[in-house]
């Protein structure tokens, strides 16, 4: 019996070439104008066959300068070889569910986050999804990955995360700032003192001039601490009236020293009255406890407020926010 091709006519075997080219050149341009950047490459070679429009705008290169690329390139430093890892555990499984002589998709992409990097040399972070590419024989020889630049959701993950660890009044950091450092912070090798300051007759504040001089203390209160310390040191809103200020101090003679600068310091230009405790971080101790000694030292301090030098009580003498 004659083959299929065999029985047909010149005229449709033309027909079918002219569908067959029709289709090619609908999947070519389907992928030079997908709207996501998407990039193909060939696993033997780790180099970039394709590459569409939005991918190059991506990565700040040409249609000719995309191809040959290899993947290396593509990736900022240290993430192609976590790509390459993720990709033999794909093909890897992939093997397995194939009985190991065939790749057999398991229709699961995940989604991935690496940082990338332009022909400039610069980086982004981006999200990818990818598919192996599977001949006739069932072998995998290539692979498509859809690239998307994160950058701005980046930024907004990480206002929002700023936004949680600061305190929207003064814009200290808060307590739960205070809990993400606690590892850090209770390290053999860290040394701190930590300095609780407590206004004084806050609630007089509020009482006589209203909520809102009262946050304006505060905000001012906060930005007297913020010039006394170091870009390393953490200032923290605990609640109400109440701020932690923890400073890296190699030694008890140290934190003394710092304790004494504060005070002089306040006596000149703090905008509000207040009491302080102390306390110097001993060996293995949590920060819990060391809040609980400065806050001990602070009430043993109650009723010996440190007053600055100008008048206090009239809204005006006080320091602006």
């Amino acid at each position: 019996m004659a083959s299929g091709m065999e029985s047909m006519g010149t005229s449709d075997i033309d027909a079918l070439r002219a569908e067959l080219e029709a289709l090619r050149h609908e999947f070519d341009e389907l992928r030079l104008h997908l709207p996501d950047a998407y990039v193909e490459g060939d696993l033997a070679t780790d180099r970039v066959t394709f590459m569409n429009r939005v991918a190059c705008q991506v990565f700040g290169c040409t249609l000719e300068q995309a191809t040959g690329l290899h993947a290396r390139d593509l990736f900022d430093d240290g993430e192609y070889e976590r790509a390459r890892g993720q990709m033999a555990a794909m093909l890897e499984r992939g093997y397995t569910e194939g009985g190991g002589a065939r790749y057999v998709r398991s229709g699961h992409q995940d989604l991935r986050e690496f940082r990338m990097r332009r022909r400039d040399g610069s980086s982004f972070p981006a999200e990818t999804q990818s598919s192996i590419i599977v001949d006739l024989a069932g072998q995998a020889r290539g692979v498509r990955t859809l690239v998307r630049d994160i950058s701005a959701r980046k930024e907004l993950e990480a206002k929002l995360e700023e936004m949680s660890v600061r305190d929207p009044l003064t814009g200290c950091f808060n307590r739960r700032y205070l809990e993400k450092r606690k590892a850090e912070l209770e390290q053999t090798s860290a040394y701190w003192v930590c300095l609780l300051f407590d206004l004084t007759d806050f609630k007089g504040i509020n009482d006589t001039y209203g909520h809102d001089e009262g946050d304006r203390v505060l905000r001012a209160f906060a930005h007297f601490l913020s010039r006394q310390h170091r870009s390393d040191d953490i200032l923290v809103r605990l609640g109400g009236d109440e701020f932690a200020l923890f400073v890296h101090a190699p030694s008890e003679d140290e934190a003394r020293a710092i304790t004494d600068r504060v005070v002089e310091v306040a006596k000149r230009d703090s905008p509000a009255a207040f009491g302080l405790g102390t306390a110097f971080r001993r060996e293995g101790e949590e920060v819990s406890s060391l809040l609980s000694r400065a806050d001990r030292g602070l009430y043993a301090s109650k009723g010996r407020s440190l007053q600055p030098m100008r008048r206090r009580g009239e809204p005006e003498r006080r320091e602006p926010a």
